[in-house]
């Protein structure tokens, strides 16, 4: 399978599924990414391929937490959904987002 094949794949998966405009634009973007760093025939890509992309956003510095999430979920379903291959998940960690509490007014300022 080419690259556009599996990428057109993952769009008719997308669109089948009744996901969003802007899941279809993000996962698209983010799959093009990846198979632009990693620049081998899709069979080959596994988890250490995955894995390198993502220390590659981190280390980068450019970009949030939520942003390397995003990049992860579209890899994710690019290789479940649109190649329908199995990969260890847990081999491709997802980045621990911290909670922020909310900003409570006292009395004197509400």
């Amino acid at each position: 399978m080419t690259k556009q094949e599996a990428l057109q794949k993952m769009s008719d998966d997308i669109k089948l599924r009744g996901l969003a405009k802007s899941t279809y634009e993000n996962y698209t973007r983010n799959v093009k990414k990846f198979l632009a760093f990693c620049n081998r025939p899709i069979e080959e890509l596994d988890e250490t391929d995955v894995r390198r992309f993502v220390q590659f956003l981190i280390d980068e510095g450019k970009y949030s937490l939520r942003t390397v999430n995003q990049h992860s979920t579209a890899i994710r379903f690019f290789f479940a959904v649109g190649l329908n291959r199995y990969m260890n998940y847990n081999q491709i960690p997802m980045m621990k987002i911290p909670k922020k509490l909310p900003d409570v007014l006292t009395r004197e300022e509400s």
